[in-house]
């Protein structure tokens, strides 16, 4: 009798999950609507937090939640398939006293978590489907990998000054610099000690790794753009001004579902071409771009817009207009938002 009238007192009744994940182990906040339960850690073990669900908390229901980052969303798939609601949180977004800003505790961290999971204003973000998020991945991977081949070039650069080796002639211009006679001519300088001499092979070896794996990256996306679902929307973006295959394929993988965005406010907030804004009375002031944003997507679109504005007499009489009364930088964003704009509507026009 005591079991049923426990089972009728809880039924309907949420219990929130605040969960702070690190690689050994997990801080675990419990928490219903009137109070906190209990905060425990345990290992990172997504089987043993299922076990403990079902062993101190069966047939209630239980939302669980973490913050995004470098756990991906595993954890999220692996509840949500076992019938535990889960939320993924932008960490920006969880409320923190300032007392808390001082006091980084892994404990207190998931109790924020738990609290944030009550408060109906918490929204979770969006979780990509597996195939869109392992697609994605190619994308950023290419972004690594040109990131590593720029430090590359630098270093080799860097090495030519500090021996002070002159350019040939016909390597004057920094045009011309990374073709293959440049690398050929690379290959053939010689110092005196031999050591130096490898140190210099040994970059110019990894430049060519890098750059023959960058190769093989952008061919595989370029399989991407031909295939399904991202064929028609990649089509329709190609056609804009400005708009090349990376940066129409990483928008469609870092956006996924267009739908998700309601008009074109969201949808640039979410790459990050907003102002920031402080009104208070009588005072309203508009300052920089926020700086919570997809930061590679909108350095892409400014990319994008600087491209856009020399081939376009559009994107070119809106540049000028802005620069009139900005600087040229924060003129140029203005492009960029409008740009992002068209590419809200050609995308909403494919979904439709």
């Amino acid at each position: 009798m005591q079991a049923q009238v426990k089972e009728n007192a809880l039924n309907g009744q949420n219990f929130y999950c605040g969960i702070d994940l690190h690689n050994k182990t997990w801080a675990v906040t419990m928490e219903t609507d009137e109070l906190c339960l209990r905060t425990f850690t345990q290992p990172a073990d997504k089987h043993a937090l299922v076990g403990f669900f079902e062993k101190n908390y069966p047939g209630v229901k239980i939302i669980a939640g973490y913050e995004a980052g470098y756990f991906g969303f595993e954890l999220y798939r692996f509840l949500q398939d076992r019938g535990i609601e889960c939320r993924v949180l932008n960490a920006a977004d969880i409320p923190t006293t300032h007392k808390e800003k001082n006091q980084k505790r892994d404990p207190l961290d998931s109790r924020k978590i738990a609290r944030a999971l009550k408060t109906q204003g918490t929204k979770s973000i969006w979780v990509p489907p597996v195939s869109v998020q392992q697609d994605r991945q190619l994308l950023r991977t290419r972004r690594s990998l040109s990131k590593d081949q720029t430090r590359i070039k630098n270093r080799i650069k860097a090495f030519l000054k500090i021996y002070d080796i002159e350019y040939p002639e016909a390597f004057a211009s920094s045009k011309k610099h990374w073709s293959k006679k440049f690398i050929a001519w690379l290959k053939q300088i010689r110092l005196q000690q031999d050591a130096a001499t490898e140190s210099l092979q040994v970059m110019i070896r990894n430049l060519e790794f890098l750059r023959s794996e960058l190769l093989g990256i952008s061919r595989r996306i370029r399989d991407l753009t031909a295939s399904e679902p991202y064929r028609d929307p990649y089509n329709k973006l190609i056609q804009i001004t400005g708009v090349g295959v990376i940066t129409a394929m990483t928008l469609l993988m870092e956006i996924g579902d267009i739908s998700r965005f309601k008009n074109t406010d969201q949808f640039r907030s979410f790459i990050g071409l907003v102002p920031s804004a402080h009104c208070s009375g009588e005072k309203d002031h508009h300052g920089r771009i926020t700086n919570r944003a997809n930061h590679h997507l909108r350095s892409l679109l400014v990319e994008s817009a600087w491209i856009a504005a020399r081939r376009d007499l559009y994107f070119l009489e809106v540049y000028t207009r802005y620069k009139q009364r900005m600087q040229g930088n924060r003129a140029i964003v203005r492009v960029a938002a409008k740009l992002a704009n068209k590419m809200y509507y050609c995308l909403k026009q494919n979904s439709n």
